[in-house]
């Protein structure tokens, strides 16, 4: 089977598995929720009998696009089962375009360049952030040149593009911005310095600050379960 037809049988078993309205629903409050959720939490959430909650997660389970683990519970007994999302990424597109390999060589080649490739991430992502602050990608008005996002708005954003953000127990003047999702991680991993200097450039920017005002103390890279910004505003 030849790579479009993988990509079509692939593009069935999504539509299949978020076609019900649901399932769907189930599956957009697991990739929210701050914590894995069991079937019977899930099940009064939506007002669903645990089985049918369950048998609907099962299914996306199935697809990849959630996975199982245990829960102590706080009365003792059978550790109970809860779902919380996948790490596999799930990515089709027809006709297929083959952007991550083209992101993997450029990354190649950039590494075989002369210079500080780490200052350079950090700026590019930096000046990518400012612009898409003055765009204003929040509510899609422009703004004027000086544009910056509330801490609140760069995490909707970060939100909208899939890297699974929230705000940490920063003491201001700092904010804490905690990322449980590497949207570069396969790429990432070719390297990891100058892939996460462009983030935290850009959430910089995002922010209106200086590079200079970030430090990130926990990585998805290093094994952590998120990426840990803190920003001082």
């Amino acid at each position: 089977m030849n790579a479009y037809d993988l990509d079509m049988a692939r593009l069935g078993r999504i539509g299949e598995a978020l076609g019900d309205g649901t399932r769907r629903s189930l599956y957009r409050h697991v990739v929210e929720a701050q914590v894995p959720q069991s079937a019977g939490e899930l099940g009064e959430a939506f007002g669903l009998h645990r089985t049918v909650a369950r048998s609907h997660l099962e299914k996306l389970v199935e697809m990849g696009l959630l996975q199982v683990g245990t829960r102590r519970r706080a009365q003792g007994g059978r550790p109970a089962k809860v779902y919380f999302p996948s790490e596999e990424r799930l990515e089709v597109q027809l006709p297929p375009r083959r952007y991550e390999w083209l992101a993997r060589l450029l990354v190649q080649l950039l590494a075989r360049l002369p210079g500080d490739h780490y200052e350079m991430a950090i700026d590019v992502g930096h000046e990518h952030g400012c612009n898409l602050a003055r765009a204003s990608l929040i509510d899609g008005v422009v703004t004027s040149a000086d544009a910056r996002l509330t801490p609140q708005e760069v995490v909707q954003w970060l939100g909208d593009n899939g890297y699974r953000a929230r705000l940490g127990n920063g003491k201001p003047p700092t904010v804490t911005i905690d990322v449980t999702n590497c949207v570069y991680q396969e790429v990432a991993l070719l390297a990891p310095k100058m892939v996460c200097a462009f983030d935290q450039g850009m959430i910089c920017g995002l922010l209106g600050v200086s590079p200079a005002n970030h430090r990130q103390v926990r990585s998805i890279l290093d094994g952590d379960e998120l990426c840990r910004h803190e920003i001082t505003l």
